[in-house]
């Protein structure tokens, strides 16, 4: 299944780890553009500051008339402001009054900021607010850890932001940039090198660490680990190439909602691999062509195929080789291998003809058996060919018409017949074919003629009129075979 991918957040910035003072030079370089300021004094700095950290006159001005009638504008000392600064890391509702107290009530400033290291609760801003209305004080603000980092995270601040935290969103920006070219890019080369259609394509994935390709034996772990694997591409996708992973024999039940596929899974060679088969790669062969053999021997209805794919992103390639070497003639992706794979991500379902089947709803069984048997030949009917029309012999016999994959009898003409016979296709002086009895059940015409509709088509292929609704049809499932698989059973 695919796994989520977390979100990307920024941790919480410390305003705890600044000295009480970097802290006051902090929240002063913030309230630089707060207000058009005729002058800000740090009277914090010198140590003797009644009870002000930073002292700023609000820029104002008066209209008046001169000697000669015309409107003048004159500047003011401006409203005073008092901003206190605070690097504690809670600040209760006493607190807040006990540092609202050093406000002279004699004296009270046109505005008042209290900025600090901290969170404030709703009661305390009700304190705030309250004392600093008693007082008279005409605008205030209370500037905790959130709206500070809000500030701090402004574009027009991002300057104060390295300077205090070594952090910048412009740089971040452009890195992201320089991220979004490079995936853009790698997107653009993939599809140039594997075409718009890149289905059953190949691509050599290489780790980027790796520095003994392409000897295996440098690396004693190199079946568990590879540190690079060619992939057969399934598709292209928005964030980079759907490659096959698995590829297994699969029973299942839609009914009963469960499935099992079978080990080993599928060998799918390279074309264009100029490795020489090795002995392990012939007995894994070997091996699914047994599962496979068991396999075909299932009622058709339960024969499914397991997938399981995944995903090389755009953004981890870090190069592409659309050339590739003499012993793998295909595109090398150089990216990094997590556990001896490149993929970010997989997503397992089964595979019907052109159906996909997803796995929530399903449980796995145990059904496979853990070795699986030799194949077995029944009776081989090879002295005449199967009672069918002309026709389709001649398809069947000239690989015109596909597999046969049915046999329909309705009058016992195929009686004799029973899972694992062998019977023969024969026309003329054509090349005999063989088929083998796989599976073996009877159904109604009326079910086929609702149901069914194409297999009811077969059937009057075969026996040259339309099912009737009371028909009982054997059905007879078979696959192709061929002489050398069972002459030596004879």
């Amino acid at each position: 299944m695919s796994k989520a991918t977390p979100t990307r957040t920024t941790n919480p910035i410390h305003f705890e780890d600044l000295d009480p003072k970097r802290f006051e030079d902090l929240v002063r370089e913030l309230i630089y553009d707060f207000r058009d300021w005729q002058t800000i004094e740090a009277t914090g700095k010198g140590g003797d500051d009644d009870g002000f950290d930073i002292r700023a006159y609000e820029r104002t001005t008066t209209t008046t008339v001169d000697d000669e009638g015309n409107e003048v504008l004159r500047p003011m000392d401006g409203n005073v402001w008092m901003i206190q600064c605070k690097r504690e890391k809670t600040i209760p509702p006493s607190r807040i009054k006990k540092i609202l107290a050093d406000i002279d009530p004699n004296n009270v400033p046109y505005g008042y900021v209290l900025a600090a290291a901290t969170n404030f609760s709703k009661k305390a801003y009700d304190t705030f607010r309250d004392e600093l209305t008693r007082l008279g004080v005409l605008e205030f603000y209370l500037l905790g850890n959130a709206m500070l980092e809000t500030e701090l995270y402004q574009p027009k601040n991002d300057r104060i932001l390295f300077t205090f935290f070594g952090i910048s969103n412009v740089v971040r920006r452009r890195s992201r940039a320089t991220e979004i070219r490079s995936e853009v890019a790698n997107k653009n080369k993939v599809m140039r090198v594997l075409g718009d259609n890149a289905a059953n394509s190949w691509i050599l994935a290489r780790d980027s660490k790796d520095r003994f390709y392409p000897y295996e034996w440098e690396y004693a772990d190199f079946d568990k680990n590879p540190r690079w694997k060619d992939f057969e591409v399934v598709e292209l996708h928005p964030r980079g190439l759907i490659v096959s992973i698995r590829w297994c024999f699969a029973y299942f039940d839609e009914a009963s909602k469960v499935f099992d596929f079978a080990e080993p899974s599928i060998v799918v060679g390279n074309p264009r691999d100029g490795m020489q088969e090795s002995a392990r790669d012939r007995e894994r062969r070997e091996k699914v062509a047994l599962v496979r053999d068991y396999w075909e021997r299932l009622p058709r209805k339960n024969q499914a195929m397991f997938r399981v794919n995944g995903i090389i992103r755009y953004d981890d390639m870090q190069v592409i080789d659309d050339k590739g070497d003499s012993w793998n003639e295909v595109p090398h992706i150089f990216t990094d291998f997590i556990n001896g794979s490149p993929v970010s991500g997989t997503r397992s379902f089964l595979e019907k003809g052109q159906q996909q089947i997803g796995l929530d709803d399903f449980t796995r069984v145990s059904f496979f058996p853990k070795s699986f048997p030799e194949p077995k030949f029944g009776e081989i009917y090879n002295k005449e060919g199967l009672a069918l029309p002309d026709r389709l012999c001649e398809l069947y016999a000239n690989f015109r018409g596909g597999e046969l994959e049915n046999l329909f009898d309705v009058d016992g003409r195929f009686g004799h017949l029973k899972p694992n016979d062998v019977a023969v296709v024969r026309f003329g002086q054509k090349e005999d074919r063989f088929i083998q009895i796989t599976h073996r059940y009877e159904v109604s015409g009326d079910y086929l003629l609702k149901e069914h509709p194409q297999m009811a088509w077969q059937v009057k292929q075969q026996i040259g009129r339309d099912p009737l609704p009371d028909d009982l049809i054997q059905v007879l499932e078979c696959r192709a075979c061929y002489r050398h698989q069972w002459e030596d059973q004879v």
